[in-house]
């Protein structure tokens, strides 16, 4: 449907929504400019006079406790921190403790004693990791 000027709009003035911009919104197309309202549809609302009313969405503070990431990072933290260790001073014990240790058990302590440094490590990690969200969360809280 053409109007007056020659551009096209809406067939039914009911499918557009007046608090809303027309360009965003289905059956519309190419008005001339002084039909176009002055109104975005996330920043204004029609009021109870009518006129556009500048509204803003509630301010709502995220939550660190709401992230349940945050306790894995922590909780495999500590466990990983405590596992390597205990870890380590198992295998030392064994290998350095009691001096004669049998063969078939040499392999299996020896890959512990290898490992278990980098398992401290990932567990230092994830606990770094942890701190590191929560510094920058109370950085974005506390600006």
């Amino acid at each position: 449907m053409e109007n007056d000027q020659g551009s096209l709009v809406a067939k039914s003035s009911k499918t557009i929504d007046p608090r809303f911009d027309p360009a965003f919104q289905r059956g519309y197309s190419e008005v001339g400019p002084e039909d176009k309202p002055d109104l975005s549809p996330q920043a204004h609302y029609l009021g109870a006079g009518g006129a556009p009313t500048e509204i803003s969405p509630p301010k709502r503070t995220k939550s660190l406790a709401r992230n349940p990431w945050i306790y894995v990072l922590w909780a495999l933290g500590v466990a990983a921190v405590y596992a390597g260790l205990a870890a380590q001073l198992w295998a030392s014990s064994q290998l350095y403790g009691t001096g004669n240790v049998p063969f078939e058990n040499y392999a299996f302590i020896s890959t512990v004693q290898v490992v278990s440094p980098s398992v401290s490590n990932l567990g230092a990690l994830c606990l770094a990791a942890a701190l590191t969200i929560h510094t920058v969360s109370w950085m974005r809280k506390n600006q």
